[in-house]
């Protein structure tokens, strides 16, 4: 049943969003999205905007937690932020700028034993996010922003220490606002509110609720550089106190990016049809991708990524305690542009070091630790971008 809403709400955003609204809203620009391409993380948000209002870093730096738990967009990876102001080049022919206002997925990870106890443990799911701006002024953009995932564990064993039963099922809901806002000079603030629950029963309380929060500045430096100043706090996240990040966001060329500072990230574009990406979050959000474009319609990549995520089961004795989901991965992966924005990508990883523990940290001490051989995941997405 899921599986069927999801691909009506697909076909309910195509034929809602005429190309003639699009064109409203990119009157003196093309639509410019972050592309959610490849099927691992980040928000899915669409940005639409002219000369006067280009995207911050931040936005594209920061891993804002929507939900994927296993598959996260690599769309993180191919992050070539848009943090031009009026009058300044911006960095251009960067893969990876469009940002997809829908996204569908549906994911499955194969059954694989225990470490040191009996019983398996299997994961699939399904998931959509949907961004739109609700409102476009002349110095700034709201933007509202939904997503959505379920995921299924087939395991008949037990938590170790609370003797809870594994969930069934584990969903996160979320939904908030993002705004970004000229302020003129070349400077541009913005702040991000979501309220969510990502938990086995969802919304049944307000310990199950979070509130993720997100501020940030960009300065103009000198040539086409800024610096970027940014808080960014998640209930969620590896550290559970408000992070500061400062960067300098270096653009000596159209070929390369890299913001240098906290958050970490790097684009580079060797010929015009070859991108590295990478970038790095506190504590060991890592990701790598290397992607080859094959003409216009196919492309391919191949990369790795750490996934950390977290849920709040609803029966937990120590009301402060997170249930965390950790893996590292190698994956590869195929996309094919279907025309009229629309996309396919099918994705392929070798997953290990997969790890499932309840803590108030995720560095602290834990307890309910299940440790799951190594195995094999694959996902499968739709995506409509402009």
């Amino acid at each position: 049943m899921f599986r069927v809403a999801i691909f009506v709400l697909i076909l309910v955003v195509a034929q809602s969003t005429s190309r003639a609204e699009v064109a409203a809203f990119a009157e003196d620009e093309i639509f410019r999205f972050n592309t959610v391409d490849e099927i691992w993380q980040d928000s899915a948000a669409p940005l639409p905007f002219g000369d006067h209002l280009q995207i911050s870093a931040e936005y594209e730096t920061w891993p804002i937690p929507t939900l994927p738990v296993l598959q996260q967009d690599v769309s993180t990876l191919l992050e070539a932020s848009e943090s031009a102001t009026p009058g300044r080049r911006r960095s251009g022919g960067l893969p990876g700028m469009e940002r997809a206002p829908f996204t569908a997925r549906v994911h499955w990870m194969a059954p694989r034993p225990l470490v040191g106890r009996p019983g398996e443990l299997g994961i699939n799911g399904e998931e959509f996010e949907l961004g739109y701006p609700v409102r476009i002024d002349e110095d700034g953009i709201w933007l509202a922003q939904v997503a959505v995932q379920r995921l299924a564990l087939s395991t008949s064993v037990s938590l170790p220490d609370s003797g809870l039963a594994v969930p069934s099922q584990l969903w996160d809901i979320e939904a908030g606002m993002m705004h970004i806002r000229d302020l003129g000079a070349g400077k541009q603030a913005g702040g991000m509110l979501r309220i969510g629950s990502p938990s086995d029963e969802p919304f049944t309380a307000l310990r199950d609720m979070t509130v993720t929060v997100l501020g940030f500045l960009t300065v103009p430096a000198r040539d086409q550089n800024e610096w970027s100043f940014s808080v960014f706090y998640s209930p969620t996240g590896q550290i559970i106190f408000p992070i500061p990040g400062v960067a300098y966001v270096w653009r000596p060329n159209d070929r390369l990016q890299a913001n240098l500072g906290v958050p970490f990230s790097i684009v580079y574009k060797p010929t015009d049809s070859l991108v590295f990406t990478a970038n790095y979050m506190p504590l060991n959000n890592v990701q790598v991708l290397l992607r080859q474009s094959l003409g216009d319609i196919w492309s391919v990549y191949g990369g790795y990524r750490t996934v950390s995520e977290t849920f709040l089961l609803a029966h937990r004795e120590n009301a402060r305690e997170r249930t965390f989901l950790f893996d590292q991965r190698c994956l590869l992966g195929i996309q094919r542009e279907l025309g009229r924005g629309w996309a396919i990508d099918l994705s392929a990883a070798y997953v290990f070091d997969r790890q499932f523990f309840q803590a108030v940290s995720f560095s602290g001490s834990r307890s309910d630790e299940l440790l799951i051989d190594p195995g094999v995941a694959a996902t499968l997405q739709f995506s409509w971008k402009r």
